[in-house]
């Protein structure tokens, strides 16, 4: 039976939280805190919380490629045993959440003076499918015929295209598997809520067994602006780039940051559908640049991946932010950046700024090259993807990491946690399925709903039923209906218009971002949950001011 997710939700665990100590607090609920708790709270004897800024997966975990994937330019700098980790990672995912990580061919072009042969890359992409145990359809190929692979992919520029090498990974909706593993997790005990700031550590209670120290933070609800306290056991700092943020505040903090910026900033375009028009079969590509081989910098790669209503998704770049993490936005020159090479590769598109439906980025959470945390980590299971660690004052920090392999990272800090709470470990998250990923319909409309939503599907169709005027669409352009903002709500701790605009349903990734339909959709959402004049009002201006801000230099 689906399980209530919303305001009230919150609510009831703010209260939880002010009142009940818990074992592990986790900070953070990008896609590595969720799975942290997820993982928390499925192994069970352990009473876990997470807390969450803004909304869930509102900084990188809703802005990456929207790729579940083993990282074959990894191989070819020769380290195998993140590539590993990652394709074992990915069939996992694909295991667990097969509706929301869903497979995807990519055709990786080589073109004269590329960094790399084509039959060098073909033999990579035979060991790298070798690391998996993929389907057979799934095998790599390479291509040597233009006409062949323009078919395939569509109409992308020949002239000095030497062929492709087919790969196969996965794509995902990175913020609906971010709020699909919290919501699983919410569903087995754990107590989550958004919108709740991490202010500061309180003084510790100190007592001779480091096992019975109880530590205290001082937290804000956003939403009201009152501050309380929450005790835990474990305090597990799960907050990508912001974690130097809670390291500076921790009782330990010696002056060394962790993490560094350089070239920790992604940008990425959502332009028309470059490629095949159809969504069946639909190829990505992945293309080595060629303003980088112009500037004499190493050439990087960049994907240009089929995106949902007949959309591209152009990204990434690596570049260091000059804002703050909550600022960080594209630039005219990471914008231009993107459109050239997506030209270049699609020479019969006219692509400029006009053309650009939305963009994006993000910030990485990249580990300092001296890994300073090193230094004093009492605990260290390390790889060259992430590092799990524990100050001097026994806070843990997650750092590094990445979407594809946050189940791995949070196994093996729940392996440490369980250890030091003295309860027994049987980590479920390789096995069980996300809730997501349940559910039986006939009909497209049907479909496409227990697809995005999984149970959640026969909430909606139960909304409908005792309202039919919950089935009209949002827009006629779009497929989303009033129950499903609805849902939002009621299943899935949507607080504002943002969060059901951007993250939610992703209107904000369509053309025209949804600033036309806001107010319409403000009134509605006023109408349900209480909302007055000035908060619809308020709703929709600074749902469109973000807008504005985001798209300053597109």
């Amino acid at each position: 039976m689906p399980t209530e997710f919303s305001v009230h939700t919150r609510a009831r665990n703010i209260e939880i939280f002010k009142t009940e100590p818990l074992d592990v607090l986790v900070i953070g609920g990008g896609i590595v805190g969720a799975g942290l708790i997820r993982d928390l709270a499925l192994n069970g004897g352990i009473k876990a919380g997470l807390i969450e800024q803004g909304d869930f997966a509102n900084g990188t975990s809703s802005a990456t490629s929207q790729l579940v994937h083993g990282g074959f330019r990894y191989l070819l700098k020769r380290d195998v045993e993140l590539v590993k980790n990652s394709r074992r990672e990915r069939e996992i995912l694909r295991r667990i959440a097969p509706n929301l990580v869903k497979p995807i061919p990519l055709a990786l072009l080589c073109y004269k003076g590329d960094p790399y042969p084509l039959t060098g890359m073909q033999l990579a992409a035979h060991y790298y499918n070798c690391l998996s145990k993929t389907d057979e359809k799934e095998k790599s190929v390479a291509i040597r015929d233009a006409r062949k692979i323009r078919h395939l992919v569509g109409p992308i520029a020949t002239n000095a295209l030497k062929g492709c090498v087919l790969l196969w990974d996965s794509t995902v909706d990175d913020a609906r598997l971010t709020l699909s593993t919290l919501k699983d997790a919410h569903r087995h005990g754990a107590i989550v809520a958004n919108y709740v700031r991490f202010l500061d550590f309180v003084r510790q209670s100190e007592t001779a067994n480091a096992e019975n120290r109880m530590y205290r933070i001082a937290a804000e609800d956003v939403v009201s602006g009152e501050r309380f306290e929450i005790s835990a056991r474990k305090i597990v700092s799960a907050t990508g780039p912001w974690s130097d943020h809670v390291w500076r505040k921790d009782p330990s903090y010696d002056g060394t940051p962790r993490l560094l910026t350089e070239n920790a900033k992604g940008v990425h375009l959502l332009l028309p559908r470059c490629g095949k028009e159809d969504d069946v079969g639909a190829y990505g590509l992945i293309t080595f640049t060629q303003l980088d081989k112009q500037r004499r910098r190493n050439p990087r790669v960049i994907f240009i991946l089929p995106g949902a209503h007949s959309t591209s998704i152009v990204g990434t770049t690596e570049t260091t932010p000059e804002e703050e993490l909550a600022s960080v936005r594209p630039s005219a020159n990471e914008v231009a950046y993107l459109l050239s090479e997506a030209q270049r590769i699609f020479p019969e598109k006219r692509l400029n700024n006009d053309t650009i439906i939305a963009a994006y980025a993000g910030t990485r959470p990249l580990i300092a090259a001296n890994r300073s945390a090193h230094r004093f980590a009492k605990t260290g299971f390390v790889s060259r993807d992430h590092l799990i660690t524990e100050s001097p004052s026994g806070i843990m920090y997650l750092y590094g990491g990445k979407l594809t392999t946050h189940r791995q990272m949070a196994e093996e800090t729940v392996n440490h946690l369980a250890e030091f709470l003295n309860v027994p470990r049987a980590c479920k998250t390789a096995d069980h399925p996300l809730l997501n990923a349940v559910g039986e319909a006939s009909g497209a409309e049907a479909e496409r709903l227990v697809k995005r939503y999984g149970e959640g599907y026969s909430t909606i169709q139960k909304f409908i039923a005792e309202d039919g005027t919950l089935a009209e669409p949002v827009t006629l352009s779009l497929p989303f209906t009033k129950a499903e903002l609805l849902y939002a709500c009621w299943g899935e701790m949507a607080i504002t218009l943002e969060d059901i605009l951007w993250r939610r349903t992703r209107i904000g990734w369509t053309p025209g971002q949804g600033v036309d339909i806001a107010p319409k959709i403000a009134q509605f959402l006023g109408e349900k949950n209480n909302w007055n004049d000035t908060r619809i009002a308020a709703e929709v201006e600074t749902y469109r001011e973000r807008i504005r801000w985001l798209n300053f230099n597109v």
